[in-house]
């Protein structure tokens, strides 16, 4: 137990040790005197009125002073001023549509028409489909039947009948380009026409005058043929040498004889 008090008692005279030191380092430090903090002045500026240049060139002279006192708002005399009129709203202007059919299938509704009024961008069509809710000018479509469409706005509501023969619409002409026919032949085409010789044409044979009378065509028959003497050929006289070969040739209306056939 005497061990224990003894480390207890050595740590207590540590901790005042310490303590000891430091109160004389607090106590000799100089001490170090701090300015006071001062405080941003305001700069204030002098608000200068805006100029302008009539002024200069125009300054106020009496006659302007004296309108002020004539238009007094003070004087018993004074009159109202006159109320204007309200500017009223624009007249709500009706497009003239043309409806050329609705498409009802199940809840799409459709409805195709045109309004001849409408500016037409380029490369936009003049018939034109709208839906329950769009709108066209000024005018929203609320409903499409069968027959009819109804187009409301604030402050007015119409229909357009399918069927109004108020309004006929126009029918696209269709116009089918017909084209010349053209012959086509397999035979080839002569490079250069052959000239054309224009053939003399007779004049014309007066009926008054009477006609000569033409002579009968003459038959004539040809001769009977006759036949031509048969001819003998000659031989040659036995007196010629035998060695040499006499050529003769036989006339023109002897037959020929062939080989094999006796005389």
């Amino acid at each position: 137990m005497s061990l224990k008090y003894a480390i207890l008692n050595l740590l207590v005279l540590v901790l005042l040790l310490l303590l000891v030191f430091k109160n004389y380092e607090v106590w000799t430090e100089p001490i170090e005197v701090i300015p006071p903090r001062e405080e941003p002045k305001r700069v204030e500026r002098k608000v200068e009125a805006p100029f302008s240049k009539g002024s200069s060139e125009n300054p106020l002279t009496v006659q302007s002073y004296l309108f002020i006192a004539e238009k007094n708002i003070f004087s018993p005399t004074r009159k109202d001023f006159p109320v204007l009129p309200a500017v009223g709203s624009k007249p709500i202007v009706r497009p003239q549509i043309v409806l050329y059919g609705v498409t009802i299938v199940g809840d799409y509704q459709v409805a195709s028409l045109i309004n001849p009024g409408r500016p037409l961008r380029k490369g936009e069509r003049e018939l034109m489909t709208l839906k329950i809710g769009e709108q066209i000018g000024e005018y929203k479509l609320t409903k499409i039947l069968s027959d009819r469409i109804a187009l409301e706005t604030d402050g007015d509501s119409f229909e357009v009948l399918l069927y109004d023969p108020g309004k006929p619409k126009k029918r696209v002409e269709v116009k089918t380009e017909v084209k010349p026919p053209t012959v086509t032949s397999t035979q080839p085409t002569p490079s250069a026409l052959a000239p054309v010789t224009a053939r003399p044409t007779s004049p014309p044979i007066p009926t008054d005058v009477p006609r000569p009378p033409q002579p009968s065509p003459s038959v004539t028959t040809p001769p009977p043929a006759t036949s031509t003497p048969t001819q003998t050929p000659t031989l040659p006289p036995p007196g010629v040498g035998r060695r040499g070969r006499t050529i003769y040739s036989p006339s023109s209306g002897t037959p020929t004889q062939g080989p094999g056939e006796n005389q």
